[in-house]
């Protein structure tokens, strides 16, 4: 019996005992979206729309490093379909707010043409200290990577268990909780094992979702050589999945030395903390405060804890001022945050249900496979296939190190579903929800043929229209169109206009209750916690 299969029947007797508490996952997305001018196919040069309020304080719309990056956030769901259901309203008033000025949401990862840098707005978040906060965080961004190498959207899948999954898993695991510090404790080392479980298996998803094969010629100065031209201006990974994941895209080479294996909660605290406080010669030569502007919040390696890039993270939710890793510190991890996820340039909203259900049957299986920590040597082997199926992963017949000698992806592929099976048919068969199942089966599909991977979609896209910048262009104008066939409610639109309202009211009262001026709040800020 199999440590997946033990605690499988393990879990089965916990709930014929009690309610369904334990299969029941709360979960949350974050869709991030270029604004794109619909004359010219080109990044908006527009501020953010007064209509979806202040990017500052809204709770649904917000921007990410540029201006014209949207990111959409829904609330927390006891249902896929709830997250579904909040994240297509969202969509429908912003895609029918955007009509009204001619532009349209891009479909893609990776971003549409852009001449050089200068072309990337910043995002303006107000005159509050916090609003400047977050936008000198930005200007660090741009002067440490460039502003194009910002604007790659994905899709974050925030994820946690209930209660009593951790009760069941406590008993289980044969562990005494006898307070509430004691629970909180226990789920952040399983949260963590999790995370560990998570990046031993992560590449799947980059195989099975992956849909950034293919990039705009303008998103780098050079070619590389392991991309080929596909069209006009158009460069492809013929057997990549995610170039957004591969070291063209999500990765800095600055933090190549940070050793974040996840294996104990105090350890990666301490590795971010320090990395917040450790000086890195490339950025020194930057500066931070020049001529009286500031170039980035600091010269240290990371300037805030979200500069650390990882595929995943323990989150908690964080009070006014406090720093990530002090949240996680005092108060232990809350959920994880899943950010390996292309967009679907298919899905009208970036994404499918049968993907969220795909994830909640995937993270349930590395909640429940083990609690091994990871060594140096298999941190590094994980990174360096990571790597590797994100160049080469379409091709299921090529051999990689899994750890147990070369192997076919095919062959461990579906080595890996069949395991996910037996969590989606356990899911289904207590749950009633047959999506579990059919979540697997629609990626066996692909197994059966590889034109069915959205990297082998949209090379295929990009092969017709005789570009990726047409491609998506035309991608983006169909899916506006489904949405304008109707207007949203007049209940949806009255709804958000309050929040429009009410976040710009918030952010008003913000700044008008700044009490210190900008040097002495990040002197303030900066201070560790």
């Amino acid at each position: 019996m199999t440590k997946l299969t033990d605690a499988l029947e393990a879990l089965s007797t916990h709930l014929t005992n009690n309610d369904l508490s334990a299969v029941q996952f709360h979960r949350g997305v974050e869709r991030e979206a270029l604004r794109i001018n619909a004359e010219n196919g080109r990044i908006s040069q527009q501020p953010h729309p007064e209509k979806l309020g202040s990017a500052l304080t809204h709770d649904s719309v917000t921007t990410d490093y540029s201006e014209a990056l949207l990111e959409f956030i829904t609330g927390v769901h006891p249902s896929v379909e709830g997250v579904m259901t909040e994240l297509e309203s969202i969509h429908h008033v912003t895609q029918y707010t955007l009509a009204s000025q001619n532009e349209y949401l891009w479909p893609g990862s990776m971003p549409c043409n852009l001449s050089d840098n200068s072309e990337v707005p910043i995002a303006y978040f107000g005159e509050s200290n916090t609003g400047k906060l977050k936008r000198v965080y930005r200007e660090g961004l741009s002067n440490r990577y460039g502003r194009i190498m910002q604007c790659i959207a994905g899709m974050h899948y925030n994820f946690s268990f209930d209660r009593d999954f951790w009760r069941f898993l406590a008993d289980y695991k044969q562990v005494d909780i006898a307070d509430n510090d004691a629970l909180q404790e226990f789920k952040s080392s399983q949260y963590f094992a999790l995370i560990r479980n998570f990046r031993r298996s992560s590449w799947a998803l980059s195989v099975l979702f992956g849909a950034s094969s293919a990039v705009d010629s303008s998103f780098l100065s050079d070619k590389p050589k392991d991309l080929d031209e596909m069209g006009s201006n158009t460069w492809v990974g013929k057997e990549s999945t995610s170039l957004r994941m591969s070291d063209l895209g999500y990765q800095n080479k600055a933090q190549d030395g940070l050793y974040v294996c996840y294996n104990e909660v105090n350890t990666y605290i301490q590795t971010i903390k320090e990395a917040l406080k450790t000086p890195y010669p490339a950025y020194q030569n930057i500066g931070t405060k020049v001529d009286g502007e500031y170039k980035q919040l600091s010269c240290n390696l990371l300037q805030i804890e979200n500069e650390y890039y990882s595929d995943i993270r323990p989150k908690r939710v964080t009070m006014s001022g406090e720093h990530p890793s002090a949240a996680l510190q005092q108060r232990g991890v809350e959920y994880i945050e899943v950010r390996i996820m292309d967009l679907d340039p298919d899905s009208p909203i970036g994404m499918t249900k049968e993907t969220l259900y795909f994830l909640d049957t995937f993270l349930v299986y590395c909640a429940l496979r083990g609690d091994e920590k990871l060594t140096s040597d298999e941190c590094q082997r994980l990174r360096t296939t990571q790597q590797s199926i994100a160049k080469h992963g379409q091709n299921l017949s090529y051999e990689f190190d899994f750890g147990h000698g070369p192997r076919t992806l095919n062959s461990q592929l579906s080595g890996l579903l069949n395991e996910l099976s037996q969590v989606a048919e356990f899911l289904t068969l207590k749950t009633g929800n047959s999506s579990y199942v059919k979540s697997i089966e629609k990626q066996k599909e692909k197994l059966d043929n590889p034109k069915f991977l959205p990297s082998s979609k949209l090379l295929e896209s990009v092969s017709q229209h005789g570009s990726y910048q047409l491609a998506m262009e035309q991608r983006a104008k169909e899916q506006q169109a489904e949405w304008l066939v109707s207007r949203p409610s007049k209940d949806t639109l009255r709804q958000f206009e309050e929040k429009a309202i009410s976040s710009i009211q918030k952010q008003q009262e913000i700044e008008a209750s700044d009490q210190v001026d900008f040097d002495t709040f990040l002197n303030e800020y900066l201070k560790p916690q």
